[in-house]
């Protein structure tokens, strides 16, 4: 991977990182959208796009509400859709970049509570109220600090991982291994399905599988 390529997703995952909470919304955060994206600028988007769905299958029951705590998937996304692809793909590689997703979204999380302390001390810094253009400056400035912590999140994911990529014999990597890997996340789909729906919605969603199943063998 070039640093020119490496400087265009650490941007992506900047700016896919405020679509976490700060701007939006819009859930192109979210793993499969970011795996694409950043799979296509690495020069595959369809190998990104099967990341992004095992990615996107562990993640499905997490929602970007509320004050919780929960993994930062885009830019860990990016960093592994970006690896992956410049890496030539292979079960070991997906294996790989798989795990160091998982972990790299926590990774993330933390930064984000950091960037919430910080927030909190900039917003009134000695408690007297703001004139409205101050609150407006001081809002942008904090989406600025949260585009430039998706961005080095980003690039510390991707320099950290392509360097395990090269460090770990990933040939003799037992094959299989990555198919176990797809398999766990159908079973963590499908179980994070039924979290979010309850039993209430079970035959719906049931209807939504059984008709993406046909639509799949149809075509």
């Amino acid at each position: 991977m070039g640093l020119a390529e490496g400087l265009v997703l650490a941007l992506l995952g900047g700016v896919l990182a405020l679509d976490g909470t700060s701007v939006g919304q819009f859930m192109v955060s979210r793993p499969i959208v970011a795996c694409v994206l950043a799979g296509w600028i690495a020069g595959d988007a369809a190998a990104g796009a099967m990341l992004g769905m095992v990615l996107e299958a562990l993640h499905v029951a997490v929602l970007p509400v509320g004050a919780a705590r929960y993994p930062e998937a885009a830019p860990a996304a990016v960093a592994a859709a970006g690896v992956y692809v410049a890496g030539g793909g292979g079960e070991g590689l997906l294996l790989a970049v798989i795990l160091f997703a998982l972990a790299w979204e926590w990774a993330g999380s933390w930064t984000v509570s950091r960037l919430r302390e910080f927030n909190v001390r900039v917003a009134v810094p000695d408690g007297t109220p703001l004139e409205p253009a101050a609150v407006g400056r001081r809002h942008m400035a904090a989406i600025a600090v949260d585009f430039a912590r998706g961005a080095a999140v980003t690039a510390v994911g991707l320099v950290l991982l392509s360097f395990l990529a090269q460090a770990i014999p990933l040939a003799g990597f037992p094959q299989g291994w990555g198919r176990l890997a797809v398999g766990i996340a159908a079973a963590a789909a499908v179980a994070s399905s039924f979290r979010l729906f309850g039993t209430q919605r079970l035959a719906w969603f049931a209807a939504g599988a059984a008709a993406g199943a046909v639509f799949l063998v149809a075509r």
